[in-house]
């Protein structure tokens, strides 16, 4: 039997009381950093929700050079409504090869699917296009005006927002004066 000379260091493990400090730790920090990952997670998005906005942007002005109109919502269909919506999103499907995810920010597309506010939830786009009329140079001359505008601030500093000239700008948030 070999023994072990005096002095000699033996490897050992944790004890259990050390993984437990160590997961209490581990612990203590997730429920500190949880409450910052959603607002951390939206900011992450904004660049993945400006670049379907300038791809919207892209679609449109071509399809304006072209000589299109801008597209005009059927007298039928209640402005502001998830019927205008659905028509957007039908019209950009068959008319200008536009997916719904071309439509959608995925922060707000997290959000609606995890909410239970059925107001929310009838949005089935996240940028909402400015209504010009029927003549193909309107648009072009209002290039300082949002073109398209996501339904939500999500992203902490206001809704984004593309101009006709192809800037994507964030809008204000107007602060509620108290009284």
């Amino acid at each position: 039997m070999a023994r072990h000379a005096v002095g000699s260091t033996r490897s050992r493990g944790f004890t259990f009381v050390e993984v437990l400090v160590v997961f209490a730790i581990i612990v203590v920090l997730a429920f500190l950093l949880a409450p910052n990952f959603t607002t951390l997670l939206n900011r992450a998005q904004a660049p993945i929700c400006s670049a379907r906005l300038v791809n919207l942007w892209t679609v449109f002005s071509s399809n304006l050079q072209d000589g299109s109109p801008w597209p005009q919502v059927p007298t039928n269909i209640p402005i502001g409504s998830s019927q205008e919506q659905q028509w957007w999103l039908a019209y950009g499907s068959n008319k200008m090869g536009l997916s719904s995810k071309d439509w959608n920010c995925p922060t707000i597309a997290r959000m609606l699917s995890s909410s239970s506010n059925s107001a929310l939830v009838a949005h089935p786009i996240s940028y909402l296009p400015m209504l010009f009329d029927a003549n193909p140079g309107t648009p072009m001359q209002c290039l300082n005006m949002p073109w398209f505008t996501e339904i939500a601030n999500v992203h902490g500093h206001g809704a984004q927002m593309i101009r006709g000239d192809g800037a994507v700008i964030t809008a204000p948030v107007l602060a509620v004066p108290h009284h």
